[in-house]
């Protein structure tokens, strides 16, 4: 069976709707972090993003420092608010402890690199 240009136009359209879609349902799971440990890292610093599900069925996320040469920041950001949970990014290589990532919230864990022109390091918003 030979196609026809029109046939052709169409076939590619809807191989394109569906790579489309699946290329869309890929980043809506990937966006949406669920429980688990993610690495991340900029120059020498590096850091472990965990959320973990609390008792009464909402995130919690925490940062754990894994590497800081002594140039290095660390905190949990809230994008809804555009501000550091817990009072701001630290230089400490302790976790800052657990904070609330419940519905409405929009939470990363990040890092900032001081001396690499402060180069920030996240990892999933969740």
């Amino acid at each position: 069976m030979r196609f026809t240009r029109t046939r052709k136009r169409a076939a590619a359209a809807v191989f394109a709707a569906v790579a489309v879609a699946g290329i869309g349902i890929g980043t809506a799971t990937s966006a949406q972090a669920a429980e688990g440990s993610w690495t991340f890292s900029t120059g020498g610093c590096a850091a472990v993003e965990d959320i973990t599900l609390g008792s009464d069925y909402h995130d919690y996320m925490e940062i754990l420092p894994t590497q800081n040469p002594g140039h290095c920041l660390f905190g949990v950001f809230n994008r809804n608010t555009w501000s550091w949970m817990g009072g701001g990014a630290s230089g400490s290589s302790n976790a800052q402890g657990w904070f609330y990532d419940g519905p409405g919230q929009s939470l990363e864990a990040c890092l900032i690199d001081t001396a690499n022109n402060n180069t920030w390091a996240c990892g999933p918003i969740n």
